[in-house]
């Protein structure tokens, strides 16, 4: 069967779209883009980039305003559900528009949760056209939390300048606005938005990069920071580095939808690849979906009905449990592949090579401690 074919993520599994999610209207028109425009040309995205119009069918189908989206009253349907369905989708169908598309909510998040009049007038020049997709952003914040990060701010007389090296900037040439952030005097972390487009700072300079072995498709970039100046008017906030890295690691400690996203596309290839009804790989795919299923239930419903410091090492668990799944299912993928999943352009040693991604995207130092116990429990009685 062709891995070119049209698919929806889940069909037919226990991962499949909910019905009363599948009738909301932004992720009916979602599901739309991405089973015509995105899933057709996944391969192809994966190899030579995201192009621009893929990002122009989401903005037109609404993505871009996701977090602002209100479902129906009578669906009983939260926001957050919502999105996590809209990232679950794109990333089981093209997990580089996927990547690209979401660095763009860092920044519509801060400026949201961000206070002050400045941050007000700050929300008001961007957040229309961020909401609409008609400026999209990304993200670079890379290692913040180092002794030595890459990228500092030194104050002066009309706001702050910033030095150092961004080493992964998604979705260069495809953005407008980057939510840029560096280490401050006394310990403090600056986060500002930063014009990074055609007419953007002339001080963000891409700079030579190795290829990623995954997610290459993303357009990441390391980018020079050579003495931005950032005015106070487009600083989103200043605090204090260590509250900072507690409110990330609660954030991160959640499983992540697009893992599970990732593991969606895994049970299909494994339904779709296996060669007769009742084979191994059938019952493999479908046991798969229902175990992820079930850790998406009670990681999902962890992050619903508690504060975010609540069970966290039980919030961890779930997310090394998710991650692991979906190392184990795309295993399956290539075993059920064989020799042609090692060349680029093979939707299983795709899979193979985005299940490694996702376990270091957003990693914290306590995911990778829960990810050794998890594998060294797995490891109990091997000699």
């Amino acid at each position: 069967m062709s891995d070119r074919m049209q698919w929806a993520p889940g069909a037919g599994t226990a991962l499949a779209t909910p019905p009363d999610l599948a009738a909301d209207p932004l992720v009916s028109a979602v599901a739309e883009v991405a089973a015509g425009t995105l899933g057709p040309v996944a391969e192809e995205t994966a190899q030579e980039g995201v192009p621009r119009s893929h990002l122009d069918a989401l903005a037109r189908c609404g993505a871009y305003g996701a977090l602002g989206h209100t479902p129906r009253p009578e669906s009983g349907l939260t926001t957050r559900q919502v999105v996590r369905e809209v990232n679950e989708l794109l990333s089981a169908t093209d997990p580089s528009t996927w990547f690209v598309h979401t660095q763009h909510f860092a920044l519509v998040k801060a400026l949201h949760a961000a206070t002050g009049a400045e941050a007000a007038a700050l929300r008001e020049q961007w957040a229309p056209a961020l909401a609409s997709g008609a400026r999209r952003g990304t993200a670079g914040f890379a290692f913040l939390r180092h002794d030595r990060p890459p990228v500092t701010a030194e104050p002066v007389a009309d706001g702050w300048r910033l030095r150092g090296r961004v080493p992964w900037m998604t979705g260069w040439g495809l953005t407008d606005v980057v939510y840029l952030g560096a280490l401050a005097p006394d310990d403090r972390v600056l986060f500002a938005a930063v014009n990074c487009g055609p007419d953007g700072d002339p001080g963000l300079v891409a700079g030579g990069s190795a290829p990623l072995w995954a997610m290459n498709g993303t357009r990441t970039v390391a980018v020079e920071v050579r003495d931005v100046l950032v005015p106070r008017s487009a600083v989103i906030s200043v605090q204090p580095r260590a509250e900072w890295a507690r409110a990330y690691d609660l954030e991160n400690a959640n499983a992540h939808p697009a893992v599970f996203g990732h593991v969606r596309a895994a049970a299909d290839f494994l339904l779709r690849s296996a060669p007769a009804a009742g084979s191994a790989y059938e019952e493999l795919g479908h046991r798969v979906a229902h175990e992820a299923a079930r850790l998406r239930s009670e990681a999902y419903a962890l992050r619903d009905e508690l504060p975010p410091q609540e069970r966290v090492e039980d919030r961890l668990a779930l997310r090394a449990a998710a991650l692991e799944l979906g190392v184990r299912a795309a295993t399956a993928c290539v075993a059920a592949t064989g020799g042609r999943a090692i060349s680029y352009g093979n939707t299983a040693g795709r899979l193979a090579r985005e299940a490694q991604f996702h376990l270091v995207q957003a990693q914290t130092s306590r995911l990778r401690t829960e990810m050794a116990r998890r594998l060294l429990g797995g490891l109990q009685g091997v000699r």
